[in-house]
């Protein structure tokens, strides 16, 4: 016999904390997480709802061309310097608004010059091309030239060589997916002379009969197409486009060898592979998994970073990935697509996904994105372009999109359901939140039952007040101790009519200006 209820007066208060968690039922997830959502930022340490961080638009490259790669330098002295590529021309940025330029390349060209790549015994940065046009080449800080690399007798001029990848290792300048001399070698790595990046060779494979500090080369063992290479684990761990992961093992030209890591990875994209502090995290086709859950626990869901948003991103492939280690995230670009993700590696709990969308003109179609330090403060974020010229600094110091848009920030709750198969009515509720600025939060109740519906209210946010306290210009002045205390929390009370067999609450926010959102909670009555 059905059992009756109420009618009984209930209460949620929706908190925040956690990012997108899409792929379990709706009345299934974390309160602080949320079932859709996206510009929205996470933080260790502050669990209200707040707007992610805006990019900023740095400049345009002179001759408009197309952002197709980057390179950054960072000198024993702690000198930094930034190179960015425009179609066939190289630019140095100085952190402000000059690009000044330094050299030409091949317009087909995607140079990268990472910060894994810098040499700081001469103080030089390793440039190399995804797209294999170019020659590798260096940067000191003033100039821009192809290195002229010898044969493993130190003498003999090696001739023409090109690499995709470029990691400094043991003391090594390591390459991998080469040209060698009009010859196209993807499964090949190149490891350099100790101590001298200029000498490399072809011939010799490790041996016992080479010395130590020998150069040396090695093939990926499931032959196929490398397409990333990072230092990882007290070594190198390389990939190879859909096949495996392998590590470098042992320590001297007469004992490395490529180990096999993780079989069949399936990792895809020249970008999709990151060392991200205490992990190796790639991008598959329609995941992002992670190395150090697949080698613990073997290949089983744990070793995917993404399944809590895998209905989001089953049909995304062609990851680009770029890890900043001074925030813990990682920004995730599926190729073609108007959207973003960003893996926030510090959260230890809830789902740590949030998703950018932007209504700047950029689209987020990203050309070129790379983690790099800028010259103006010596720090690390995340650079991309686009392919009019424009260079944007993804972690910026405004509150709008390229200076120009605003941010629409939005979170949908989980489903709060009564029990027993009731309905729910008579719905009031609040708001808690900081004052900052004046602004609107766009509050939708959506109702599930036979007839699903919407209910929309606006309600507006007050800005920040200091209104004094015996006012004055000394003790009791307005910043000081009888302030009314402009920052503390608020409440905005609000009443949404409906019936329904249950509801989610969707909050919005389209500003350009910032805003804090402690938590918003519903009264409801609940009968049947």
């Amino acid at each position: 016999m059905p059992q009756s209820q109420g009618p009984d007066e209930l209460e949620v208060v929706i908190k925040f904390g956690g990012g997108i968690h899409s792929r379990s039922p709706e009345d299934e997830i974390d309160i602080r997480e949320c079932a859709d959502g996206k510009n929205f930022d996470l933080d260790l340490k502050n669990k209200e709802f707040v707007p992610r961080a805006a990019f900023d638009l740095i400049g345009q490259v002179p001759n408009g061309g197309e952002i197709r790669g980057f390179a950054t330098l960072q000198k024993a002295d702690g000198t930094v310097s930034f190179l960015v590529q425009g179609g066939a021309t190289v630019y140095e940025w100085d952190g402000a608004a000059t690009f000044t330029s330094k050299g030409t390349v091949s317009s087909t060209a995607k140079l990268r010059g990472r910060k894994e790549h810098n040499w700081q015994l001469s103080d030089k940065v390793i440039i190399t091309d995804l797209n294999l046009q170019q020659p590798v080449m260096e940067w000191d800080g003033s100039t821009l030239q192809n290195i002229t690399f010898l044969d493993s007798d130190g003498s003999t001029p090696f001739g023409t060589f090109r690499a995709k990848y470029c990691v400094i290792d043991n003391e090594r300048a390591i390459f991998s997916n080469i040209h060698d001399n009009g010859t196209n070698y993807p499964h090949l790595i190149v490891g350099a002379q100790r101590g001298d990046f200029t000498v490399i060779t072809n011939n010799n494979r490790p041996s016992s009969s080479l010395n130590e500090g020998d150069p040396f080369f090695l093939i990926q063992p499931d032959y196929r197409s490398i397409n990333g290479m990072v230092s990882a684990f007290r070594g190198l761990v390389t990939s190879s486009k859909g096949g495996s992961v392998y590590q470098l093992s042992g320590a001297t030209a007469k004992d490395f060898a490529l180990e096999p890591l993780f079989s069949s990875s399936g990792i895809d994209g020249d970008e999709s592979f990151a060392y991200t502090d205490n992990d190796v995290v790639f991008g598959r086709q329609g995941r992002i998994a992670s190395l150090v859950a697949t080698e613990k626990y073997g290949d089983v869901s744990s070793a995917d970073l993404s399944d809590r948003i895998f209905d989001k991103v089953k049909d995304y492939n062609n990851w680009t990935l770029a890890y900043n280690s001074r925030n813990q995230r990682l920004y995730c670009f599926p190729e073609g697509l108007t959207e973003a993700w960003i893996h926030h590696q510090s959260l230890p709990e809830f789902s740590k996904w949030a998703k950018i969308t932007t209504n700047h003109f950029s689209a987020m179609q990203q050309t070129a994105v790379m983690p790099m330090l800028d010259p103006s403060d010596g720090l690390e974020y995340v650079f991309w372009g686009d392919q009019n010229g424009n260079v944007y600094r993804m972690e910026g110091s405004g509150l709008t999109d390229g200076g120009t848009v605003n941010i629409e920030s939005e979170r949908l709750s989980r489903l709060f359901v009564p029990p027993h198969n009731a309905s729910v009515f008579d719905l009031q509720g609040w708001v808690r939140y900081r004052r900052d600025s004046a602004m609107d939060l766009q509050l939708s109740v959506e109702f599930i039952g036979k007839d699903g519906f919407t209910k929309k209210i606006t309600i507006p946010l007050q800005e920040k007040r200091a209104t004094g306290v015996y006012y004055g210009a000394a003790y009791y002045g307005a910043a000081h101790y009888a302030a009314s205390g402009a920052a503390r929390l608020s409440t905005e009370d609000f009443t949404i009519p409906g019936q329904s067999a249950g509801f989610q609450v969707r909050a919005t926010v389209n500003s350009e200006k910032s805003f804090s959102i402690n938590e918003i909670g519903v009264k409801f009555t609940a009968a049947s």
